[in-house]
């Protein structure tokens, strides 16, 4: 018998940065095999990213009883300068590539050369006066694979 110790952790999981890369760079069966791609080979990397903003959403679903995981996940672009925005329309809304969180213990890797993820850049403007306007970069897709974790 296995005994598992629901202990409260001492410490909150934070995202970093998100490495966005060409899902042609991530072999099937290095995701498979939990083989992250050399950062060196990120196509973009979004930095300093504000934790309490990001939407985490990686379930677990079944479709005619085979298993795959589902990726909807998402956080503000707050630098909305023009030159942000001018390349983010030209490089995004696409499906062609695999992402890498970075959060303060661990990171995660989606996404492969078989199986693509879309990032999507979603223009959130209210222009009303409020403050809150952003951009959104979403990111989309689903793969057989789990999701792979590596320690930090």
């Amino acid at each position: 018998m296995e005994v598992f110790f629901n202990n409260l952790e001492n410490f909150f999981r934070e995202i970093r940065s998100v490495e966005i890369y060409n899902a042609d760079d991530v072999f099937y069966i290095n995701a498979y095999n939990g083989i992250f791609p050399p950062k060196s080979k990120a196509l973009y990397i979004f930095d300093e990213l504000v934790p309490e903003t990001f939407s985490r959403k990686i379930s677990s679903k079944t479709r005619n009883g085979n298993p795959f995981t589902d990726i909807d996940v998402s956080f503000p672009l707050l630098d909305m300068s023009l030159e942000n925005i001018s390349k983010c329309e030209e490089y995004f809304n696409k499906k062609c590539f695999a992402v890498v969180f970075v959060a303060n213990t661990v990171k995660t890797l989606l996404g492969n050369a078989s199986e693509s993820l879309r990032v999507d850049f979603i223009d959130n403007k209210n222009e009303d006066g409020s403050g809150n306007d952003e951009y959104t970069i979403a990111i989309s897709g689903e793969t057989i694979l789990k999701p792979k974790l590596q320690s930090l």
